[in-house]
């Protein structure tokens, strides 16, 4: 991971105490200050989550799931906590008939889950923090009630998202008075800012307080979700999962997330000369094309929630077995994959510090604004991640009581002899595996700096909007046309999009350098910035 110069026409800053990569130069600002002040990286952590939930309402906040992997300097060791809620007590295909819907719906309250996000903010700051959670929300009460600046990216969201919601708190809060907000706007969020300065005295608000109580009521006549599923929620520690790549070990959250994908297909790369071929060549698109095609067919097929389903994890990341399955790619042909036999829209920042900690994050309301229900009183926009369980009964990630769904949400820590070399995570549903994979290797593999291997373009295979075929293939169009147009003749099926185009994944990356050095990197599709000191 040394430093190249090349393709990145935004130069990624370098620090050597701390830095902080994450969506929004507000949010980016406010874990800086925290670990400028003397808090380490989890108190960070909390308050640039925290001013994100309000910046970027669109894409996360305290209605929603919260992941992470920690590399705690100290112990030379990964720490994964799943902070994702499950579904309510009164989920299941029976109910989903009763109520003639035929699937888990895409938005509205029979979309919501129980949100994890608060609570796994109190499991991180009790095992790792130094700060109480009230300092740590100041900042994110400051602009929910002061205001902040509307971005362009969030003022688009509410426009698009207009028609879809009718939740009458969404749109009072979102659309008030029936106007919509113009990018630059004072932007006001009274409810959210009086719900987390509760928080900062009531951890436990949104499980058993006012909150839970304002949730369990919205939802008690069309969701899922009662009072004792909130009161019942607790997060989980646990192990991360990781394959060897070219002498770096990969580690990724593992199931009910789909990080799983990633190391899958990096086990699959390892087998080819990847470098072999010029970047975004044709013959290297085909390589990652049909790679990628080959881990998700697995993915489809066996992540879901491993407290009730068993899960072939180690059989999966076996060597062997992606040696079985990389026979199958051929080197000029696009070809749809089946499931192997075995045995047996996002916010992501990564925060690291000059004595070699490193921590990212991923958090997420799902969809944009997740399923646009809003409990009166609070500001808290729920999540709609109940949305991604199927009606399959055979299949793992079925709809039923107090499961975790599967998780797009996943982030990433690279070390090499024990110590940290990148904290990686991005959002863009679907498509975070893959994003993750073609900024691994541009950077593992092709020695790219880390802002480059981010701003390099990247292709999302699968579907964004309800008519997409399964195998469309979005690719950026700095991809030279004639690139796209033989890999069209391969079988692909291209469709070239803008040239930054924000589906692709807002990615966000600290690489750490000799001698410690921290070099952050931010998604130019997205708002964020990286800042160190």
């Amino acid at each position: 991971l040394m430093p190249q110069i090349g393709y990145a026409h935004r130069q990624a800053p370098m620090a050597r105490d701390g830095m902080v990569a994450s969506c929004h130069p507000l949010a980016s600002l406010a874990g800086v200050e925290i670990l400028k002040s003397g808090g380490n990286v989890v108190d960070a952590a909390i308050a640039t989550n925290a001013v994100l939930g309000v910046t970027q309402p669109n894409f996360c906040g305290v209605g929603g799931d919260f992941f992470c992997l920690y590399y705690e300097a100290e112990s030379r060791r990964v720490h994964f906590l799943n902070g994702a809620g499950r579904s309510g007590s009164r989920a299941g295909l029976e109910e989903l008939g009763r109520r003639g819907l035929a699937a888990v719906p895409a938005i509205g309250a029979g979309s919501v889950s129980v949100p994890g996000a608060t609570r796994a903010w109190s499991m991180l700051l009790e095992r790792f923090g130094t700060r109480p959670l009230k300092g740590l929300l100041a900042p994110a009460i400051h602009y929910a009630g002061d205001g902040f600046p509307l971005t362009d990216i969030v003022s688009q969201a509410i426009r698009e998202r207009a028609d879809l919601i009718d939740d009458p708190e969404w749109r009072r809060i979102f659309i008030p008075g029936g106007g919509f907000a113009e990018p630059g706007d004072i932007f006001r969020q009274p409810d959210l800012a009086l719900t987390l300065t509760e928080l900062g005295e009531n951890p436990d608000l949104f499980y058993r307080g006012r909150v839970g109580q304002a949730i369990a009521k919205r939802l008690e006549k069309d969701g899922f979700l009662t009072a004792d599923d909130l009161s019942g929620h607790t997060g989980a520690w646990g192990e991360p999962i990781s394959t060897t790549y070219r002498g770096y070990t990969v580690w990724e959250t593992p199931p009910p997330t789909q990080g799983i994908a990633t190391l899958l297909t990096l086990n699959l790369l390892e087998g080819f000369d990847v470098t072999a071929h010029p970047i975004h060549s044709v013959e290297h698109l085909h390589l990652l094309l049909e790679m990628t095609k080959l881990a998700y067919a697995d993915r489809d097929r066996w992540v879901a929630d491993p407290a009730t389903s068993r899960l072939p994890v180690v059989s999966l990341l076996d060597k062997a077995y992606a040696a079985r399955r990389r026979a199958a790619f051929d080197p000029d042909k696009s070809q749809r994959y089946e499931p192997g036999e075995v045995d047996g829209d996002t916010t992501a920042f990564v925060i690291a510090d000059g004595r070699g900690n490193v921590l990212s994050v991923i958090q997420s309301l799902y969809k944009s604004f997740g399923s646009g229900v809003v409990p009166p009183g609070t500001g808290v926009v729920l999540q709609n991640r109940g949305a991604y369980f199927n009606t399959n009964p055979e299949h793992p990630n079925c709809f039923g009581p107090r499961k975790h769904p599967f998780h797009t949400l996943i982030a990433c820590i690279v070390t090499r002899g024990e110590r940290p070399v990148l904290g990686l995570a991005n959002m863009g549903g679907d498509g975070q595996a893959m994003f993750h994979t073609q900024i691994l290797t541009n950077a593992l593999d092709y020695g790219m700096e880390i802002q480059e291997a981010i701003e390099r373009p990247r292709f999302f295979m699968g579907r964004i909007n309800p008519g997409d075929a399964p195998d469309l293939v979005r690719l950026e169009s700095r991809v030279p046309a004639p690139v796209r147009e033989e890999l069209i003749r391969r079988g692909h099926n291209i469709l070239p999009v803008s040239d930054w185009f924000t589906s692709e994944g807002h990615a966000h990356a600290v690489a750490v350098l000799k001698d410690g050095v921290l070099r952050g990197g931010a998604d130019p599709r997205g708002d964020g910035a990286a800042v160190g000191y």
